[in-house]
């Protein structure tokens, strides 16, 4: 199949996918990875924090010195932490692992429509508020993605690759020219109705889709976005060319 789909949109051929993480692929379950009773806010920072104390840390001083690190680095990922305490790589990978196999689920759907996509060789790429090896561990829960990369996404773009948030201009002008086609010639899949839609549209990207699986209507248009209940709807719009 050629890899340009049509946009329902603009008309134009759609030349790659940008498709978010969090609540678009994944959910969280069990534990959230986000609150205020974690070391920096975090669950992967906590579990971090606890093996720099298996390692001879005080709470106080392994706490402090992982706030420092993030401070000055900023546009951090998880390993880099576990290299810079000189904490056992292996280890940390694997209780990192483990947590997120127990408190990360995923959305079937996703990864249907994803597999589809990849299959009609349509280039797929991740914008994503996770750094680069959140990303991975959460692809791998879908079965999308391994520790070293994904062979379903040509591009993948964390907060350490694109060095921002996806709430910035910066994360998407470094994001879209990363991707290197022409904003009116992408889609954008998400779920947030901010991140994944005015930031890209206010850059030129006219083809977004969102998803909101407690929508009563399949498909629902408005002057922004095409809302979706089900991903599996998104191959269907990004139709075949003649």
């Amino acid at each position: 199949m050629n890899a340009a789909l049509e946009s329902p949109d603009t008309g134009e051929k759609i030349a790659a996918c940008i498709i978010d993480i969090d609540a678009t692929i994944t959910r969280p379950r069990g534990q959230p990875q986000i609150g205020p009773d974690y070391v920096l806010n975090n669950a992967i920072f906590e579990i971090i924090a606890q093996l720099m104390q298996e390692h001879g840390w005080s709470p106080e001083a392994a706490e402090r010195a992982m706030s420092d690190y993030a401070e000055a680095k900023l546009f951090w990922d998880y390993p880099e932490f576990l290299a810079e305490f000189d904490l056992p790589m292996e280890e940390g990978w694997k209780r990192i692992v483990r947590w997120h196999e127990e408190n990360i689920a995923v959305h079937d759907d996703a990864v249907r429509m994803i597999r589809r996509l990849h299959a009609a060789r349509l280039p797929l790429f991740i914008a994503s508020n996770n750094p680069l090896s959140g990303c991975l561990l959460k692809l791998g829960r879908a079965g999308l993605a391994g520790r070293e990369g994904s062979e379903y996404f040509h591009g993948i773009m964390g907060t350490n690759v694109c060095m921002g948030v996806k709430c910035s201009t910066g994360f998407w002008e470094r994001c879209l020219e990363q991707v290197g086609h022409e904003p009116e010639r992408l889609a954008v899949i998400g779920d947030d109705p901010h991140d994944d839609c005015r930031m890209p549209r206010s850059l030129g990207v006219e083809t977004i889709f969102l998803v909101d699986r407690k929508q009563e209507a399949r498909v629902k248009r408005t002057p922004e976005a095409l809302w979706v209940n089900t991903l599996d709807c998104v191959p269907e719009f990004l139709a075949s060319p003649g």
